[in-house]
This record gives C-alpha cells, structure tokens and sequence, in this order.
C-alpha cells in the first residue's frame, strides 16, 4: 500500500502593510523598554547622586585646621555620634559645641610633644586603645597619642621641679571689701588670729585659712605672691582681687509697680559689697537706676532697664530678696539687703604670713607645679600655632541631624 503523498504548505504570506505594521511596533518596542532602562539608570543615577551631596560629600569637607593639618565634617560627625550616642537629643547641640576645641587641643599637644622629641608609637597607641576599650578609629587614635604624650611630658615636667624650694607658710582670710579687711587686720593686732575670725567673716568657706608651706609660684593671685614674697614673719597685709568668687552680695531694690492680687514688678541691681552698694544710692539721688546698675551690677536676670519680670506672692527669687521685696513702698529703693545665697566677684585678702623658708617639695605640690608648667607650656604652643576654624551653622545642623536621625 503506497503512502499518500501531502502536498508541501505554503506560508500565508503577511501583507506587505500587515508586516510594515508589525515591524513599527516592534521598533516601538524596542524604543519603549530602552528609554525605560535609559531612564530608570538616569533615576538610580540621580538618587545616588543625590544620597551622595546628602549623605557623603558634606563629611569631606574641611572645617578646621590646625598647623596644616586639615580636619573634616565626617570626622567632627563621628567623633559627636560617639560622644553623644544613648544621648537625650536636645544635649547633642551643646556636646557639638565642645568638640572643636577639644580636636584643637588634641591636636595640638600631639603636634608639640613631637616637637618636644616625644613620639608615641602605634603599638603604644593600640595599647592604650585596647586597654580603654575603645575602637580603631581615627580620633580615638589621636585622642590616644594626645593622652600618652600628655603622660610623657607631664612626667618631663615632674623631673624639672627641685627636691628643695623657698616656701611659705600663712594665713589667708577672703572679706568681702576694704573696710572688713581692716577691720579684720585691727583684731589680728589686738591678738586674734584669721582662724578665729574665719567663721564671721570669711566670703568663701571652700578656701582653707590656714596654708601649710607652699611655693609663691602656685599662688593665682600675683599680688598674694607679692605678698607672701615680702612680709615681714608675723605680720598682716591686705591686697584687693576683682576675680575671685564670693558667696554673698547686697540688693536694691526698687518696687516700681504692683497689682491687686499682690505680685509686684521691680528694679534692682546686685551688688559686690554693702561698701559699694551704700555708694551706688548715694548716687542713685541725681542718676538713673538703669545708668548705674549697668555699670555696678552683677545680676544678670534683669532687662537693659533693670527690671525684673513680676514676681508673684508664690515666686521666689531669693529669700532675702522676697522678704525685703514685698516689704518696700512704692518707688522707694532699699537698704543694701545681704544675700548669702547669691555669688558675686570682687573680695579683698587678708594675709598674715607665719613663715618663709627653704622646704623639702611635697608629692602633691611636685605635681601641682608640674601641671602648671605643662599649663604654661601648652599655652606657648597654642599661641604660635595657626588654628582655623571654618565650621559654619549649616555644617553643624548636617552633623547633628545625622547623628539624632
């Protein structure tokens, strides 16, 4: 039985405008998913380059410079995110604050304790970072180098200071202005001694009267040096100092308003001593309030006029200030009012020198005299150095809100 033979099947042929049809459309689609590649790559490319502006080129960019050494945002971004981490937020701004000085600080004892012939290794630095549990990073390291070569030359200085030093040995008393001094000096030469006198008249309890031998090279105040360097054995002396620190001050006060449930609006100025504040209202009897409390006082919640906001009969704002406060008249001012629980600057010293002589230097005032070469010492190289500082309010918003994102 032979096999039935099928005749070979002929294509249909496409119409020619059916196949030109069918290759737009092709065409089209390939132009389609090519300018969507196309675009989606220019989209990746705009993205990364926007997270790149955003996120990685700020943190090249230098914001200080120390003797030629450059520092960069990402480095000032990373030492906060570490400083500040299970921070509150609101804290971070003022932690931003302190960090470039203390780069500046580091930076500069590494640099001067090189030129000092000081050089810390990094076995010693990876030592140190080991030891404090601390991670590699680049101001960790440095932080290292700055501590260690703080060590070594504080260890240099501590070398320096003689076994054996003229000393002295005194008393010394902080009153509150020049008439207490000498009435103070009257009791010591009617035979009382400033240890006697300390609890009635002594502005500054934390400041002990009676000093056990001491070099005059670690007296802050030069003319208590002075002092100590040239009195006669047993002898008293005063000498005024504007900068040091008392725990008391004297009002005035002036009730210039009050209102019907009792709150009273006022004006007033603090004063150093009651000597000064009994000076200032003479004066205020042909001067303004505002004038000379600008010039004499040393309260600072006041406004350019010397007013104080209301102050109910339930506010405080000191005892001694509320009890005198509410008790004024009317546009009447004060009596200088003692307040024990304000600080004020400006006292005088009473000294009474008990010794001078050469001393065996102790342990603790080798070190004291060590710290205060090294204080010298640091302050010498900060002032020949070139500190750049170009931090600007923008780059330090970049840094804190990539560090409490």
């Amino acid at each position: 039985m032979t096999k039935k033979h099928h005749a070979p099947q002929t294509p249909h042929a496409v119409p020619h405008r059916m196949q030109s049809r069918l290759v737009k459309e092709a065409r089209t689609r390939r132009i389609i998913v090519i300018a969507g590649t196309a675009f989606i790559a220019t989209v990746a490319l705009i993205i990364t380059i926007g997270l790149y502006i955003d996120n990685v080129k700020p943190r090249s960019e230098v914001i200080l410079t120390v003797n030629e050494r450059e520092f960069q945002l990402g480095y000032f971004v990373d030492m906060l995110e570490t400083y500040t981490r299970d921070m509150d937020p609101t804290q971070v701004g003022t932690v931003a604050d302190a960090i470039l000085p203390q780069i500046v600080q580091s930076e500069l004892i590494r640099q001067g304790a090189r030129a000092e012939g000081i050089f810390i290794t990094d076995k010693e630095i990876d030592a140190e970072l080991e030891a404090q549990s601390l991670s590699d990073k680049d101001f960790y390291r440095d932080a290292a180098e700055a501590t260690l070569s703080s060590t070594a030359l504080n260890a240099a200085f501590l070398e320096q200071v003689p076994t054996e030093m003229l000393q002295s040995k005194f008393q010394i008393l902080p009153v509150e202005s020049r008439s207490v001094a000498d009435e103070v000096k009257a009791r010591v030469a009617a035979g009382e001694s400033l240890v006697d006198l300390a609890a009635e008249y002594s502005v500054n309890t934390n400041i002990p009267v009676e000093q056990d031998w001491l070099p005059t090279e670690l007296l802050v105040n030069a003319d208590v040096a002075r002092l100590c360097d040239t009195l006669d054995i047993g002898t008293t002396a005063t000498v005024r100092d504007d900068d040091t620190a008392k725990y008391s001050g004297y009002w005035l006060i002036e009730v210039i308003d009050k209102d019907s449930d009792g709150a009273i609006k006022t004006r007033a100025m603090l004063l150093s001593s009651k000597d000064e504040a009994l000076q200032v209202k003479a004066r205020l009897a042909t001067e303004d309030f505002a004038t000379l409390a600008a010039e004499y006082s040393q309260f600072m919640g006041g406004d350019e006029n010397a007013e104080l906001d209301w102050v109910g009969v339930d506010d405080t704002v000191t005892a001694a200030f509320n009890e005198a406060a509410f008790a004024l008249e009317m546009n009447t001012v004060s009596e200088p009012i003692l307040d024990p629980e304000v600080q004020t600057l400006g006292a005088n010293w009473v000294v009474t020198l008990l010794g001078r002589e050469v001393h065996v230097v102790a342990p603790n005032i080798a070190d004291a005299l060590a710290s205060q070469a090294f204080n010298e010492w640091y302050e010498t190289v900060y002032d020949a150095s070139v500190v750049e500082q170009s931090l600007t309010t923008e780059q330090k918003q970049w840094a804190i809100e990539r560090v409490t994102d």
